[in-house]
Parts: C-alpha cells; sequence; structure tokens
C-alpha cells in the first residue's frame, strides 16, 4: 500500500476551502466560481511541480483528489494489492520517459462512486486527467487549463450531483493519470477495469475547457463536442436537449470530423472507451498559444465560461440519469 502525504500548500487550502464554506452560500454560481477557481489555485501550485505523472506532485494532486471523493461520501470500488478497498488504482509506469530517476515505478487513477439510488448495474462515468508535463528544464508546468480545469470542474460535480437524493443510475467518477505520456492510465483501466467495460453506459470526458481558442476570441460562449454522435445518436440528442435547458453554448462539432487533421477524437481519455464501443463524448474549448507551455497558468483560465461549460456536463449527466433504457448504437 502506497501512503500520500498532503504538503503544507495543500493543507493551507484545505483551510481555505473550510473558510470558502461559511462566507458563501452553497447553492450559488458565485460559489461554483469560487470552488473552482480555489481548486484550480491547489492544483496549479507549484508545490505540485506540475503533477507530472509517476512523481510526488502527482501524487498529492491525486490525495488531494482523493480528499474530496471522501468528504462528499463517494464509494471506494478499487481493491489493493491487499484486497482492502481504495481510491487509487495504481498501474505500473514505465521508466522509458526521459531521466528514469526522476520517476516512480507507480502511479494512480483516482476513482470513486456516487451509487444508484437503487442498486443497479449501468454506470456513467465522468472522467478528466489530472497529470500534466511536470518540470522541464527546471520549469514548472502548472497546466492550468489542461487539465486542471478538468479536474476542478469534476470535482465540483462530484459536491453537486451528491446531493441528489435520487440517482436512477451509478456515476463512476475517474480521474487519470498517464494522460500527457500517451492515454496510459485509461488504456490501463480499459484492460483492468474495476467496473466490467459492458456496464457503463457512457463516458463524459472534459479536457481543457477553461479558455477560448483563436477562431472564438470574439465569443467565448461555446463548446467543442467530439465523438457525440459516433457510436450513439442518442446520447448527441441528449447533449442538444441538456444545452437547451440551461445556459446555452454554441456546440461546435469542427472536431468531430473524422477527417480532422488532428484527431482530436483520438488524442483524450475517452478513446480508451469508444474503443470498446461505448458512447462517448468529449468537451474541449481548443488550443492556444499556452498549451503545453509553462505559461499555462491559472490566471488566464475564464472562470465565468468554465462554470457554464462545466454545468453543461452537469445537465447532461442528469438527462442521461433518467434516460429510459439503453442508448442504441449507430
Amino acid at each position: 500500500m502506497r501512503i500520500f502525504v498532503v504538503g503544507i500548500g495543500l493543507l493551507i487550502s484545505f483551510t481555505g476551502f473550510a473558510q470558502l464554506k461559511t462566507a458563501v452560500s452553497d447553492t450559488t454560481r458565485n460559489f461554483s466560481e469560487a470552488r473552482l477557481k480555489a481548486h484550480l489555485e491547489v492544483l496549479t501550485s507549484d508545490s505540485l511541480e506540475g503533477r507530472c505523472t509517476a512523481t510526488e506532485g502527482q501524487k498529492k494532486a491525486a490525495a488531494y483528489i482523493s480528499s474530496f471523493m471522501e468528504e462528499y461520501h463517494l464509494l471506494q470500488v478499487v481493491k489493493d494489492s491487499n484486497g482492502n478497498a481504495s481510491w487509487f488504482q495504481s498501474w505500473p509506469f514505465a521508466k522509458r520517459f526521459g531521466d528514469p530517476k526522476k520517476y516512480l515505478p507507480y502511479s494512480e487513477n483516482v476513482i470513486g462512486l456516487l451509487p444508484a439510488s437503487v442498486p443497479n448495474n449501468e454506470y456513467i462515468v465522468i472522467s478528466g486527467h489530472y497529470d500534466h508535463l511536470g518540470i522541464i528544464r527546471d520549469t514548472i508546468y502548472n497546466g492550468a487549463d489542461d487539465n486542471g480545469t478538468g479536474t476542478a470542474s469534476l470535482l465540483e460535480l462530484i459536491r453537486l450531483l451528491s446531493m441528489d437524493s435520487i440517482r436512477p443510475r451509478n456515476i463512476l467518477f475517474i480521474f487519470f493519470s498517464g494522460e500527457e505520456k500517451g492515454l496510459l492510465g485509461s488504456k490501463y483501466y480499459s484492460e483492468h477495469p474495476v467496473i466490467p467495460l459492458e456496464e457503463l453506459y457512457c463516458d463524459i470526458n472534459i479536457d481543457m475547457i477553461g479558455r477560448a481558442d483563436s477562431a472564438h476570441m470574439a465569443d467565448s460562449n461555446y463548446i467543442y463536442v467530439i465523438g457525440s454522435d459516433r457510436i450513439s445518436n442518442d446520447l448527441d440528442q441528449l447533449l442538444r436537449n441538456a444545452n437547451a435547458r440551461g445556459d446555452s453554448l454554441f456546440l461546435d462539432y469542427t472536431f468531430n470530423d473524422p477527417e480532422d487533421p488532428q484527431r482530436l477524437y483520438e488524442r483524450s481519455d475517452h478513446y480508451n472507451f469508444a474503443k470498446h464501443d461505448i458512447p462517448v463524448v468529449f468537451f474541449f474549448s481548443g488550443l492556444h498559444p499556452d498549451y503545453h507551455s509553462f505559461s499555462d497558468d491559472m490566471e488566464k483560465i475564464n472562470l465565468g465560461i468554465l462554470y457554464k461549460r462545466m454545468m453543461l456536463a452537469y445537465r447532461l449527466t442528469k438527462e442521461l440519469l433518467v434516460h429510459p433504457g439503453n442508448l442504441q448504437r449507430n
């Protein structure tokens, strides 16, 4: 069993969350935006050293994530090597990337379950990767948008969805590591699932949703939608319904084109579910000049649009919870 130690910087941040709870009503948009910001402040702090896979910084981030799973009473569905329940799905990391002395032999996916009101075997997956590039030539790459924004969004979705007393389906939250190394954490999960793949209803994957790209600088009220109609048109229709029932965004399907030269459908963790015919939707706000740069800092995140995009994922989850029957395959 590996032990996770939360550093002083994170302890200070936990205290900040306690103060935040007493200062603002937890039913307001402002509160959600404040929580997203507070999560980003922790995830992008230099104390996490860029959250590179199989480093102490990544493990501190994993400990931070699991602390909120525990706070909102999610269930542990992973068994560690001793058969004990755990938040952490450990997977072996091959030290073939750069200096082998820099890395530890294992990395972790962080997994927690919000169970259905009545036990069943249908699981909605909400996923995002929490790793980034770490330290390169003595410079910390904090990865605020990539994927601090997705990680913060999942943490806030845990809070919001845990408030529901009735959940017709299970919701499985998976925070993957190893995405930046080639989707390694999600690949490991797909090969060693803690919930059988045939019981997964769909995957909502969130990766980089806090900025505007060059095509949308004049109006950031959009989200790129990738994959939602590739396997099941039902999923895409439920997404459109969810978008119409709230603070609507422009749904941009540009990168959903199978001929997309950037092949973004294959470049985030949802792809390891799609390969197994599990319906997926990938939310993304596009590449920008700070992508994979040390300058991807939280000061550049648009918290207002981050909130709106996160809430689209929330409303889609609510649609999926009550959708009758299976998502029909195309």
